[in-house]
Protein backbone atom coordinates (compact mmCIF):
# COMPACT_ATOMS: atom_id res chain seq x y z
CA UNK A 1 0.00 0.00 0.00
CA UNK A 2 1.05 3.57 -0.60
CA UNK A 3 1.04 4.31 3.15
CA UNK A 4 4.14 2.13 3.58
CA UNK A 5 5.87 3.91 0.69
CA UNK A 6 5.01 7.31 2.18
CA UNK A 7 6.29 6.07 5.53
CA UNK A 8 9.64 5.11 4.03
CA UNK A 9 9.97 8.54 2.40
CA UNK A 10 9.13 10.33 5.67
CA UNK A 11 11.53 8.08 7.58
CA UNK A 12 14.40 8.71 5.15
CA UNK A 13 13.80 12.47 5.23
CA UNK A 14 13.62 12.48 9.03
CA UNK A 15 16.84 10.51 9.47
CA UNK A 16 18.62 12.69 6.92
CA UNK A 17 17.58 15.88 8.76
CA UNK A 18 18.67 14.53 12.13
CA UNK A 19 22.00 13.07 10.99
CA UNK A 20 23.02 15.70 8.43
CA UNK A 21 21.26 19.01 9.27
CA UNK A 22 24.01 21.10 7.61
CA UNK A 23 23.70 19.12 4.38
CA UNK A 24 19.97 19.70 4.51
CA UNK A 25 20.51 23.46 4.64
CA UNK A 26 22.95 23.27 1.72
CA UNK A 27 20.36 21.28 -0.25
CA UNK A 28 17.76 23.96 0.45
CA UNK A 29 20.20 26.60 -0.84
CA UNK A 30 20.89 24.57 -4.00
CA UNK A 31 17.16 23.98 -4.54
CA UNK A 32 16.37 27.71 -4.29
CA UNK A 33 19.18 28.56 -6.71
CA UNK A 34 17.84 25.98 -9.18
CA UNK A 35 14.22 27.17 -8.90
CA UNK A 36 15.02 30.88 -9.33
CA UNK A 37 17.46 30.22 -12.19
CA UNK A 38 14.97 28.04 -14.08
CA UNK A 39 12.15 30.53 -13.49
CA UNK A 40 14.31 33.43 -14.70
CA UNK A 41 15.34 31.50 -17.80
CA UNK A 42 11.70 30.69 -18.61
CA UNK A 43 10.74 34.36 -18.25
CA UNK A 44 13.53 35.47 -20.60
CA UNK A 45 12.64 32.81 -23.17
CA UNK A 46 9.03 33.93 -22.97
CA UNK A 47 10.16 37.53 -23.53
CA UNK A 48 12.16 36.34 -26.55
CA UNK A 49 9.02 34.97 -28.18
CA UNK A 50 6.66 37.76 -27.09
CA UNK A 51 8.76 40.75 -25.93
CA UNK A 52 7.43 42.32 -22.72
CA UNK A 53 9.39 44.54 -20.37
CA UNK A 54 7.85 42.93 -17.31
CA UNK A 55 8.99 39.44 -18.39
CA UNK A 56 12.53 40.67 -18.97
CA UNK A 57 12.62 42.44 -15.60
CA UNK A 58 11.28 39.43 -13.68
CA UNK A 59 13.62 37.09 -15.57
CA UNK A 60 16.73 39.14 -14.80
CA UNK A 61 15.62 39.65 -11.20
CA UNK A 62 15.05 35.93 -10.68
CA UNK A 63 18.42 34.95 -12.17
CA UNK A 64 20.14 37.70 -10.17
CA UNK A 65 18.56 36.39 -6.98
CA UNK A 66 19.77 32.89 -7.85
CA UNK A 67 23.36 34.18 -8.09
CA UNK A 68 22.90 36.13 -4.86
CA UNK A 69 21.89 32.96 -2.99
CA UNK A 70 24.74 30.96 -4.50
CA UNK A 71 27.26 33.55 -3.24
CA UNK A 72 25.81 33.71 0.28
CA UNK A 73 26.42 30.41 2.02
CA UNK A 74 23.62 29.22 4.28
CA UNK A 75 21.18 31.81 2.98
CA UNK A 76 18.56 29.20 3.79
CA UNK A 77 19.28 29.65 7.52
CA UNK A 78 17.39 32.93 7.52
CA UNK A 79 14.66 31.59 5.25
CA UNK A 80 14.00 28.56 7.47
CA UNK A 81 14.07 30.67 10.64
CA UNK A 82 11.83 33.46 9.31
CA UNK A 83 9.52 31.05 7.50
CA UNK A 84 8.98 29.05 10.67
CA UNK A 85 8.41 32.24 12.69
CA UNK A 86 5.79 33.51 10.23
CA UNK A 87 4.05 30.11 10.18
CA UNK A 88 3.94 30.09 13.99
CA UNK A 89 2.45 33.58 13.98
CA UNK A 90 -0.20 32.51 11.48
CA UNK A 91 -1.09 29.55 13.67
CA UNK A 92 -1.15 31.90 16.66
CA UNK A 93 -3.64 34.19 14.91
CA UNK A 94 -5.87 31.26 13.93
CA UNK A 95 -5.96 29.97 17.53
CA UNK A 96 -6.43 33.32 19.28
CA UNK A 97 -9.21 34.44 16.95
CA UNK A 98 -10.92 31.09 17.47
CA UNK A 99 -10.46 31.57 21.24
CA UNK A 100 -12.39 34.83 21.19
CA UNK A 101 -15.05 33.32 18.93
CA UNK A 102 -15.51 30.43 21.37
CA UNK A 103 -15.75 32.87 24.27
CA UNK A 104 -18.41 34.85 22.41
CA UNK A 105 -20.43 31.75 21.47
CA UNK A 106 -19.78 30.00 24.81
CA UNK A 107 -18.21 26.98 23.09
CA UNK A 108 -15.67 24.64 24.68
CA UNK A 109 -11.95 24.20 23.97
CA UNK A 110 -11.27 27.94 24.28
CA UNK A 111 -8.47 27.43 26.83
CA UNK A 112 -6.77 24.98 24.46
CA UNK A 113 -6.83 27.63 21.73
CA UNK A 114 -5.50 30.24 24.14
CA UNK A 115 -2.63 27.99 25.22
CA UNK A 116 -1.72 27.06 21.65
CA UNK A 117 -1.92 30.68 20.55
CA UNK A 118 0.35 31.98 23.31
CA UNK A 119 2.84 29.15 22.76
CA UNK A 120 3.04 29.87 19.01
CA UNK A 121 3.33 33.62 19.65
CA UNK A 122 6.29 33.11 22.00
CA UNK A 123 8.10 30.65 19.70
CA UNK A 124 7.47 32.72 16.57
CA UNK A 125 8.66 35.94 18.24
CA UNK A 126 11.78 34.24 19.61
CA UNK A 127 12.71 32.89 16.17
CA UNK A 128 12.05 36.22 14.47
CA UNK A 129 14.05 38.44 16.81
CA UNK A 130 16.97 36.09 17.60
CA UNK A 131 18.94 36.22 14.38
CA UNK A 132 21.75 34.07 15.83
CA UNK A 133 19.40 31.20 16.63
CA UNK A 134 20.93 27.83 15.68
CA UNK A 135 18.75 26.73 12.77
CA UNK A 136 20.13 23.20 13.12
CA UNK A 137 17.79 22.83 16.09
CA UNK A 138 14.80 23.51 13.80
CA UNK A 139 16.08 21.01 11.26
CA UNK A 140 16.36 18.40 14.01
CA UNK A 141 12.79 19.13 15.11
CA UNK A 142 11.57 18.88 11.52
CA UNK A 143 13.35 15.53 11.34
CA UNK A 144 11.53 14.27 14.42
CA UNK A 145 8.25 15.49 12.89
CA UNK A 146 8.99 13.50 9.72
CA UNK A 147 9.72 10.39 11.77
CA UNK A 148 6.39 10.88 13.56
CA UNK A 149 4.70 11.11 10.15
CA UNK A 150 6.49 7.91 9.13
CA UNK A 151 5.17 6.16 12.23
CA UNK A 152 1.65 7.33 11.45
CA UNK A 153 1.94 6.10 7.84
CA UNK A 154 3.24 2.66 8.86
CA UNK A 155 0.49 2.28 11.47
CA UNK A 156 -2.12 3.50 9.01
CA UNK A 157 -0.90 1.04 6.39
CA UNK A 158 -0.93 -1.86 8.83
CA UNK A 159 -4.43 -1.05 10.05
CA UNK A 160 -5.63 -0.68 6.46
CA UNK A 161 -4.79 -4.28 5.52
CA UNK A 162 -6.46 -5.80 8.56
CA UNK A 163 -9.75 -7.57 7.88
CA UNK A 164 -11.37 -5.96 10.94
CA UNK A 165 -10.40 -2.40 10.00
CA UNK A 166 -12.88 0.23 11.15
CA UNK A 167 -12.82 3.93 11.89
CA UNK A 168 -11.98 5.00 15.39
CA UNK A 169 -11.43 8.34 17.10
CA UNK A 170 -7.77 9.31 17.10
CA UNK A 171 -5.66 12.32 16.27
CA UNK A 172 -4.49 12.03 12.67
CA UNK A 173 -1.08 13.67 12.22
CA UNK A 174 -0.87 15.53 8.90
CA UNK A 175 1.52 17.66 6.93
CA UNK A 176 1.08 21.43 7.53
CA UNK A 177 -2.16 22.86 6.13
CA UNK A 178 -0.27 25.21 3.80
CA UNK A 179 1.36 22.18 2.13
CA UNK A 180 -1.95 20.34 1.66
CA UNK A 181 -4.10 23.29 0.60
CA UNK A 182 -3.39 23.13 -3.14
CA UNK A 183 -3.11 19.34 -3.63
CA UNK A 184 -6.71 18.84 -4.93
CA UNK A 185 -6.15 21.51 -7.59
CA UNK A 186 -2.90 19.90 -8.72
CA UNK A 187 -4.65 16.54 -9.03
CA UNK A 188 -7.39 18.08 -11.17
CA UNK A 189 -4.82 19.73 -13.45
CA UNK A 190 -3.17 16.35 -14.08
CA UNK A 191 -6.52 14.81 -14.99
CA UNK A 192 -7.36 17.70 -17.31
CA UNK A 193 -4.13 17.08 -19.21
CA UNK A 194 -5.42 13.55 -19.79
CA UNK A 195 -8.64 15.02 -21.26
CA UNK A 196 -10.77 13.36 -18.60
CA UNK A 197 -14.22 14.72 -17.67
CA UNK A 198 -15.25 12.11 -15.10
CA UNK A 199 -13.76 9.16 -13.31
CA UNK A 200 -15.55 6.61 -11.12
CA UNK A 201 -13.99 4.00 -8.83
CA UNK A 202 -16.25 1.66 -6.85
CA UNK A 203 -15.69 -1.01 -4.21
CA UNK A 204 -19.35 -2.05 -4.23
CA UNK A 205 -22.60 -1.22 -6.01
CA UNK A 206 -24.37 -0.53 -2.71
CA UNK A 207 -26.03 2.88 -2.38
CA UNK A 208 -24.99 5.33 0.32
CA UNK A 209 -26.87 8.05 2.18
CA UNK A 210 -23.78 10.13 2.96
CA UNK A 211 -21.53 11.82 0.44
CA UNK A 212 -18.66 14.23 0.99
CA UNK A 213 -17.50 16.57 -1.78
CA UNK A 214 -14.22 18.44 -2.07
CA UNK A 215 -14.43 21.30 -4.59
CA UNK A 216 -11.66 22.96 -6.56
CA UNK A 217 -12.19 26.22 -8.45
CA UNK A 218 -10.20 27.83 -11.26
CA UNK A 219 -9.06 31.05 -9.61
CA UNK A 220 -8.35 32.91 -6.37
CA UNK A 221 -9.35 31.28 -3.10
CA UNK A 222 -11.32 28.70 -5.09
CA UNK A 223 -7.98 26.96 -5.73
CA UNK A 224 -7.73 26.29 -1.99
CA UNK A 225 -11.05 24.49 -2.28
CA UNK A 226 -14.29 24.01 -0.43
CA UNK A 227 -15.83 20.96 1.24
CA UNK A 228 -19.49 20.05 1.69
CA UNK A 229 -21.51 16.99 2.60
CA UNK A 230 -24.77 15.57 1.31
CA UNK A 231 -27.12 13.41 3.37
CA UNK A 232 -29.97 11.61 1.63
CA UNK A 233 -29.37 13.61 -1.57
CA UNK A 234 -29.52 16.97 0.19
CA UNK A 235 -26.32 19.05 0.14
CA UNK A 236 -25.34 21.11 3.18
CA UNK A 237 -22.79 23.82 2.43
CA UNK A 238 -21.39 26.28 4.99
CA UNK A 239 -19.46 29.48 4.46
CA UNK A 240 -19.20 33.24 4.75
CA UNK A 241 -22.02 33.89 2.29
CA UNK A 242 -23.22 37.15 3.88
CA UNK A 243 -20.88 39.70 2.29
CA UNK A 244 -22.24 42.51 4.47
CA UNK A 245 -20.88 40.75 7.57
CA UNK A 246 -17.47 39.95 6.09
CA UNK A 247 -14.33 41.09 7.89
CA UNK A 248 -10.60 40.60 7.43
CA UNK A 249 -10.83 40.36 3.64
CA UNK A 250 -13.62 37.79 3.75
CA UNK A 251 -11.94 35.38 6.16
CA UNK A 252 -14.50 36.09 8.90
CA UNK A 253 -18.23 36.75 8.97
CA UNK A 254 -21.62 35.42 9.96
CA UNK A 255 -21.94 31.67 9.50
CA UNK A 256 -24.48 30.79 6.80
CA UNK A 257 -25.39 27.41 5.30
CA UNK A 258 -27.76 26.29 2.59
CA UNK A 259 -29.52 23.09 1.55
CA UNK A 260 -29.95 22.00 -2.05
CA UNK A 261 -30.74 18.73 -3.91
CA UNK A 262 -27.52 16.96 -4.83
CA UNK A 263 -28.03 16.79 -8.61
CA UNK A 264 -29.02 20.46 -8.80
CA UNK A 265 -26.04 21.48 -6.70
CA UNK A 266 -23.55 19.39 -8.71
CA UNK A 267 -24.81 20.81 -12.01
CA UNK A 268 -24.44 24.34 -10.67
CA UNK A 269 -20.90 23.70 -9.45
CA UNK A 270 -19.68 22.12 -12.68
CA UNK A 271 -21.34 24.28 -15.30
CA UNK A 272 -21.86 27.67 -13.66
CA UNK A 273 -19.17 27.93 -10.98
CA UNK A 274 -16.66 25.85 -12.99
CA UNK A 275 -15.69 23.90 -9.88
CA UNK A 276 -14.35 20.36 -10.21
CA UNK A 277 -15.66 18.03 -7.51
CA UNK A 278 -14.26 14.96 -5.74
CA UNK A 279 -17.26 12.95 -4.51
CA UNK A 280 -16.87 10.22 -1.88
CA UNK A 281 -19.71 7.87 -0.94
CA UNK A 282 -19.60 6.75 2.69
CA UNK A 283 -21.51 3.84 4.20
CA UNK A 284 -23.34 4.61 7.44
CA UNK A 285 -25.28 2.24 9.68
CA UNK A 286 -28.65 2.99 11.25
CA UNK A 287 -27.15 4.22 14.51
CA UNK A 288 -24.78 6.60 12.73
CA UNK A 289 -27.62 7.81 10.49
CA UNK A 290 -29.66 8.76 13.56
CA UNK A 291 -26.68 10.67 15.00
CA UNK A 292 -26.24 12.58 11.75
CA UNK A 293 -29.93 13.41 11.55
CA UNK A 294 -29.84 14.62 15.14
CA UNK A 295 -26.89 16.95 14.39
CA UNK A 296 -28.60 18.33 11.29
CA UNK A 297 -31.84 18.94 13.15
CA UNK A 298 -29.98 20.64 16.02
CA UNK A 299 -28.26 22.88 13.47
CA UNK A 300 -31.60 23.87 11.94
CA UNK A 301 -33.05 24.60 15.38
CA UNK A 302 -30.40 27.25 16.05
CA UNK A 303 -30.67 28.86 12.61
CA UNK A 304 -33.03 31.25 10.90
CA UNK A 305 -33.86 31.94 7.26
CA UNK A 306 -31.49 34.45 5.68
CA UNK A 307 -32.32 36.34 2.50
CA UNK A 308 -29.55 37.09 0.03
CA UNK A 309 -29.32 40.38 -1.88
CA UNK A 310 -31.46 39.38 -4.86
CA UNK A 311 -34.25 38.29 -2.48
CA UNK A 312 -34.07 41.33 -0.18
CA UNK A 313 -34.16 43.73 -3.12
CA UNK A 314 -36.57 41.70 -5.27
CA UNK A 315 -34.09 41.77 -8.13
CA UNK A 316 -35.30 38.71 -10.03
CA UNK A 317 -36.47 40.90 -12.92
CA UNK A 318 -32.86 42.02 -13.54
CA UNK A 319 -30.71 39.14 -12.19
CA UNK A 320 -27.73 40.20 -14.30
CA UNK A 321 -27.04 42.94 -11.75
CA UNK A 322 -26.47 40.32 -9.03
CA UNK A 323 -24.25 37.87 -10.85
CA UNK A 324 -21.13 38.93 -8.92
CA UNK A 325 -22.79 37.83 -5.68
CA UNK A 326 -22.55 34.04 -5.25
CA UNK A 327 -25.64 33.58 -3.00
CA UNK A 328 -27.77 35.66 -5.37
CA UNK A 329 -26.42 33.82 -8.38
CA UNK A 330 -27.21 30.48 -6.76
CA UNK A 331 -30.66 31.63 -5.59
CA UNK A 332 -31.63 32.86 -9.04
CA UNK A 333 -30.61 29.58 -10.67
CA UNK A 334 -31.83 27.04 -8.12
CA UNK A 335 -34.38 28.57 -5.70
CA UNK A 336 -32.07 27.60 -2.84
CA UNK A 337 -32.83 28.64 0.75
CA UNK A 338 -30.11 30.04 3.02
CA UNK A 339 -29.97 29.82 6.81
CA UNK A 340 -27.94 31.96 9.21
CA UNK A 341 -26.75 30.28 12.43
CA UNK A 342 -27.80 32.49 15.34
CA UNK A 343 -26.06 30.81 18.30
CA UNK A 344 -23.53 28.17 19.24
CA UNK A 345 -20.74 26.71 17.12
CA UNK A 346 -20.46 28.01 13.55
CA UNK A 347 -22.35 31.21 14.42
CA UNK A 348 -19.18 32.97 13.27
CA UNK A 349 -17.33 31.74 10.21
CA UNK A 350 -13.54 31.85 10.54
CA UNK A 351 -11.46 30.65 7.58
CA UNK A 352 -8.61 29.50 9.84
CA UNK A 353 -10.85 27.86 12.43
CA UNK A 354 -14.59 27.21 12.21
CA UNK A 355 -14.65 26.83 8.43
CA UNK A 356 -16.29 24.49 5.92
CA UNK A 357 -13.91 21.65 6.86
CA UNK A 358 -14.82 21.90 10.54
CA UNK A 359 -18.50 22.05 9.52
CA UNK A 360 -18.09 18.77 7.63
CA UNK A 361 -16.28 17.32 10.63
CA UNK A 362 -19.59 17.71 12.45
CA UNK A 363 -20.68 14.64 10.47
CA UNK A 364 -17.38 12.75 10.59
CA UNK A 365 -17.27 13.03 14.35
CA UNK A 366 -20.43 10.89 14.43
CA UNK A 367 -18.83 8.17 12.31
CA UNK A 368 -15.94 7.44 14.67
CA UNK A 369 -13.40 8.62 12.10
CA UNK A 370 -9.98 10.10 12.75
CA UNK A 371 -9.94 13.69 13.93
CA UNK A 372 -7.55 15.57 11.68
CA UNK A 373 -7.11 18.50 14.04
CA UNK A 374 -9.98 20.19 15.79
CA UNK A 375 -7.79 23.15 16.73
CA UNK A 376 -5.92 25.39 14.32
CA UNK A 377 -6.17 25.34 10.54
CA UNK A 378 -7.92 22.45 8.78
CA UNK A 379 -8.16 22.94 5.03
CA UNK A 380 -10.29 21.06 2.49
CA UNK A 381 -6.95 19.82 1.14
CA UNK A 382 -6.27 18.04 4.43
CA UNK A 383 -9.60 16.24 4.18
CA UNK A 384 -8.90 15.44 0.53
CA UNK A 385 -5.65 13.66 1.44
CA UNK A 386 -7.32 11.76 4.27
CA UNK A 387 -10.31 10.75 2.11
CA UNK A 388 -7.98 9.54 -0.64
CA UNK A 389 -6.01 7.41 1.83
CA UNK A 390 -9.18 5.97 3.34
CA UNK A 391 -10.77 5.17 -0.02
CA UNK A 392 -7.77 3.03 -0.98
CA UNK A 393 -8.29 0.82 2.08
CA UNK A 394 -10.49 -2.09 1.07
CA UNK A 395 -12.34 -2.24 4.41
CA UNK A 396 -12.91 1.48 4.98
CA UNK A 397 -16.50 2.85 4.97
CA UNK A 398 -15.73 4.92 1.83
CA UNK A 399 -17.28 2.70 -0.84
CA UNK A 400 -16.78 4.79 -3.97
CA UNK A 401 -15.05 7.83 -5.37
CA UNK A 402 -16.25 9.85 -8.33
CA UNK A 403 -14.32 12.77 -9.81
CA UNK A 404 -16.31 15.37 -11.77
CA UNK A 405 -14.10 17.67 -13.83
CA UNK A 406 -15.46 21.07 -14.83
CA UNK A 407 -15.26 21.99 -18.49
Amino acid sequence: MKEFAYGLVYLFCGIFMIVWPLRMLKMIDAFMVFIFFINGTKQLLKAGRHPKVIDIEWGLLSIGFAFFISNHQYFSNGIVRLGTAIYMWMYCVSCLVQFFIDIHTKEGHSLVDLGNGIFCLVIGSYLFFHKNFDVNVLILLFGLYCIALAGRSFLDGWLGIRSDYHWQHKHYLMLPAIVLAFLPGQYIQRLKKQDKTERTDKKTDATTDLRVMVHVGPKGLQKVGHITFAYKDCVYSYGNYDIASSKLNGTMGDGVFFMLPFDVYLKQMLHTEKNSVFEYGIHVNQKQAKWIEHEIEALKQRSKIWLCAIERENGFSHPQDYMNDYPSRLRNATQVQFYKIINGKFKTYWALGDNCAQFTNMVFSKLGSAILNLRGVVSPGAYFVWLEHEFKKSKSPIVYRKIHIAA
